[in-house]
């Protein structure tokens, strides 16, 4: 089998992470690579481990990903889809082994198969704040689910799943990308399907609204326009904020293709800097000291990668 090489890629959580600290996107990017091999540096093992954990909103997202797609697919079938049922199919187990994995520790034996909550690894729990994020999680759970339910799943049920768009996901190996001026580009929609000749591109938001949101499916249009030759007039992007009960449908413009084209090659460029000779086609970064860390300390208080970094933070981690 041929070694795995660590391309230059771009995603739109990556610029993010670029943009709020460098240093955070070479532990994510470049110090974990091959953290997996029994043979790797200390650093590179502990780099991978924290690339790998989630959080309790991280989880959240993904158990509501579950439920819906559950709810969704029931549907399809003919059958009823009860918020309790979707709960109790998908986002209860899921939630329940996320848990049980992180706090007996089983990422010891192998990050990317068993869950680790930063909240854990941290120790940031006591047992009231634990039980209190665990009511948090299944609370907002099923309101998301019951949002879903009652708002979004009307309006896609009756699309036959031959309309719908396959999209590669994390779990298969490989996810959804697509190439953008010689740049592999990640974007992962949720649900996408055709009606009539329309395009339409859901991305499910278990949390509180964001700006950011509209320029990540702005993103998924631009996917949609190079991956699948989709014209911008014929793209619709929807934002279900499940929390919330809303939607905000964003309409697609060749402006706001543009837009988006210009910041993915504003980002790249950046990123490029870090790297020796600024070759991307070597893909080797700057040593550790040169992607700067942000001034901003709550950022690093929230981040994964905290661990690394508290030698250079002192008092200030």
């Amino acid at each position: 089998m041929a070694e795995l090489k660590n391309t230059f890629s771009w995603s739109f959580s990556a610029a993010e992470d670029f943009s709020e600290c460098r240093r955070r996107r070479y532990w994510a990017k470049y110090a974990m690579w091959g953290g997996w091999r029994e043979d790797a540096a200390e650093l590179q093992k502990t780099a991978y481990r924290l690339a790998k954990m989630e959080n309790r909103f991280s989880i959240l997202g993904n158990a509501v990903e579950r439920a819906v797609m559950w709810a969704l697919r029931e549907k399809q079938a003919g059958r009823d889809a009860g918020v309790d049922g979707a709960y109790e199919a998908e986002a209860r187990p899921y939630l329940n082994r996320c848990w049980s994995e992180s706090k007996r520790e089983l990422w010891r034996q192998s990050p990317k198969k068993f869950c680790c909550l930063k909240e854990h690894y941290y120790r940031e729990f006591d047992s009231a704040s634990e039980n209190e994020a665990v009511g948090m999680i299944k609370s907002r759970a099923k309101t998301c689910v019951s949002h879903f339910i009652e708002s979004v799943l009307p309006r896609i049920s009756g699309i036959p799943r031959e309309r719908e768009v396959a999209v590669a996901r994390i779990e298969g190996g490989d996810p959804e990308s697509f190439l953008f001026e010689g740049v592999k580009v990640y974007a992962i929609p949720d649900h996408v399907y055709l009606d009539g000749e329309i395009m339409h591109i859901h991305d499910w938001k278990a949390g509180r609204e964001k700006d950011s949101h509209y320029d990540q499916v702005a993103l998924y249009a631009l996917w949609a326009n190079v991956r699948h030759g989709r014209a911008p007039e014929s793209i619709r992007t929807h934002v279900e904020y499940l929390g919330a009960g809303r939607t905000a449908t964003v309409a697609v413009t060749a402006e706001r293709i543009e837009r988006v084209k210009k910041t993915v090659r504003e980002s790249v460029a950046e990123m490029t800097e870090y790297l020796v000779a600024g070759d991307r086609a070597r893909n080797e970064p700057m040593p550790a000291e040169d992607w700067e860390l942000t001034a901003e300390g709550g950022a690093c208080r929230k981040c994964n990668f905290l661990e690394l970094c508290r030698p250079e933070l002192g008092s200030d981690g």
